[in-house]
């Protein structure tokens, strides 16, 4: 093809044919341009099919994790509202007048103390953040991903000092004898754990508060957040279609 256009400009200058010699030139720049365009779509066209494509399957991982975190946030919230009755159920007894330490106590004892700490699968987020991945997402996505890293973040951070504090109130009330009570073993010679019942009761009642405040906290910032999978989903399941 080079030396079939090379024998035309050849031909035209040996004919002296200046004009027409120009205008085939002009007319072989423009075929140049159109082939190096049609090259540039093509180029184009491949990398964009490369990005649909890992933008799909950054798309099938979002939604497995979402998944996953909207049934690890509804186990959770059951887990909360099982913690939080039986709170709310021991200071609903308190408003009870004259009641002994010792009734107090046995109520005391059929509350729910254990608790989980916060954690969320954010391995995708990051993963498209470390990369720099994130860019190739509409938006609309983009900013309702980081947006929900950055609430788990703060419900994680918030959740810890609390439960931390909790732990230390429960520690201090195990101390004073708690956990003999609990086992039904308070009476040790030389240990007079019946004078630290008061102690134990205000130490626990103020660990608990602090426990069901953050539980009943946490478990409104659950339900805000599967409303905001929900419309990630929504919104991920529109780029799909």
């Amino acid at each position: 093809m080079i030396k079939f256009f090379r024998k035309i400009r050849q031909k035209l200058l040996s004919e002296n044919k200046f004009s027409k010699y120009m205008i085939y030139a002009f007319g072989e720049i423009i075929l140049v341009v159109i082939g190096i365009l049609i090259a540039l779509q093509i180029n184009n066209w491949n990398e964009n099919r490369k990005t649909d494509s890992i933008k799909q399957s950054y798309y099938s991982q979002i939604i497995f994790d979402l998944d996953k975190e909207t049934k690890n946030i509804e186990e959770r919230v059951m887990y909360l509202d099982s913690g939080i009755t039986s709170v709310d159920h021991y200071f609903e007894l308190m408003k009870t007048p004259n009641l002994e330490t010792t009734q107090i106590l046995d109520e005391l004892l059929k509350v729910e103390f254990t608790f989980d700490y916060i954690a969320f699968n954010t391995n995708t987020i990051e993963s498209l953040e470390s990369t720099g991945d994130i860019k190739l997402l509409p938006e609309k996505i983009r900013n309702s991903l980081i947006e929900l890293k950055r609430k788990q973040d703060l419900i994680s951070s918030r959740a810890k000092g609390n439960y931390g504090n909790y732990l230390n109130g429960y520690e201090k009330a195990d101390e004073l004898g708690f956990r003999r009570i609990q086992y039904s073993n308070p009476s040790v010679k030389d240990l007079d754990i019946e004078k630290n019942i008061p102690e134990i009761i205000l130490t626990l009642e103020a660990a608990i508060s602090l426990k069901n405040y953050t539980d009943k906290s946490i478990r409104n910032n659950f339900n805000e957040m599967l409303k905001d999978i929900s419309d990630i989903k929504e919104l991920i399941y529109i780029e799909l279609n």
